[in-house]
């Protein structure tokens, strides 16, 4: 089982909001506090609309991805497939928002690892995106990418490989090679690698992100954590720990300077060290790294029971390891 990530990727927030010129003006403000990472308020805001205007799809739309960042993705599925069927019964909604809300629909579906489900809505709004938007086009990338992500969670590699290098090369040729969105484009291809094992393959392609925003940002950005946690995994995976234990470690400290002590990203920092330690043989730090994962999951999402249940087993695990060791 892989720790999910509980908070949307940048790449994919220009294709779940849509651009400024199809939102309606009375959802600006909602859009606005959302973008501010005010989520209560922006829904609050969602649903002064929706008071006024109950078929108003953005509204509906900017909602869910509120509600979803706060960890109910069961109502952020109700609310876009509401703002689907508001599209369809107003007739207002453009093919982009009605592409987005079915990229959207997809998303929510992969955050709960309904990834077939996930799928199909990947599919129909890249159907959609085709159509209006050609091949060329930085929303048909995003749709790319998002089919190739969940093929590859489903272990379709050929095919969600196919997906990868396809968004890739289109980021590559509209927006040059040192763009964040590039790196951001060989980071899910090395991911890719990774959830096939093949770490010989994903380690120079997270190496060559990191190469591109470090040019982008310096070397010591904190955006550059996920590019350190990503590389120091895939060493854990070829088995060089003293490696693996310095980029996994900086990913930490480098988060819990930006973030604090109960941000969501830091259950993935902690999960990984601790699965570092466990291939070390060290019981101890294992334990303890299984155990802050374990109280911040609990805290940022403690509906995630399957991750919860998990985390528990292997922190019992490493108890018992433990305890007949005395």
């Amino acid at each position: 089982m892989r720790i999910r990530k509980i908070l949307f990727p940048c790449s994919l927030l220009f294709t779940m909001l849509g651009s400024a010129e199809v939102l309606s003006a009375s959802t600006d403000k909602a859009l606005s506090l959302f973008e501010a990472e005010q989520y209560q308020a922006s829904i609050h805001e969602a649903d002064r609309v929706l008071e006024a205007t109950p078929d108003d799809s953005e509204a509906l739309n900017i909602k869910a991805l509120s509600v979803s960042v706060l960890g109910d993705d069961n109502t952020a599925i109700r609310l876009v497939s509401e703002a689907l069927e508001a599209s369809r019964k107003t007739g207002k909604a453009s093919i982009e928002q009605q592409a987005n809300y079915w990229n959207n629909l997809g998303y929510f579906n992969e955050r709960q690892r309904n990834f077939q489900l996930a799928l199909g809505y990947y599919r129909k709004s890249l159907e959609m995106r085709l159509a209006a938007y050609g091949e060329s086009d930085l929303r048909t990338a995003d749709s790319y990418n998002n089919l190739g992500t969940t093929l590859s969670k489903l272990g379709q590699f050929d095919e969600g490989f196919a997906y990868l290098r396809k968004n890739l090369t289109l980021r590559e040729r509209l927006l040059g090679a040192d763009h964040h969105q590039v790196a951001v484009a060989i980071n899910n291809l090395g991911n890719a690698y990774n959830l096939q094992g093949d770490y010989e393959s994903s380690l120079p392609l997270f190496q060559r992100a990191l190469q591109i925003d470090t040019r982008l940002y310096g070397p010591q950005h904190p955006i550059l954590a996920v590019r350190w946690n990503n590389i120091g995994d895939a060493l854990r995976g070829l088995g060089r720990y003293d490696e693996a234990a310095l980029f996994l470690n900086r990913a930490l400290a480098s988060d819990l300077a930006t973030f604090g002590e109960n941000h969501p990203k830091l259950v993935l920092r902690y999960f990984n060290l601790a699965r570092l330690y466990e291939a070390q043989g060290d019981v101890s730090r294992s334990g303890d790294a299984y155990a802050n994962a374990l109280r911040i999951l609990r805290q940022v999402n403690p509906g995630d029971t399957e991750q919860i249940q998990f985390l528990e087993s292997k922190l019992g695990t490493a108890a018992a390891v433990s305890a007949a060791g005395k």
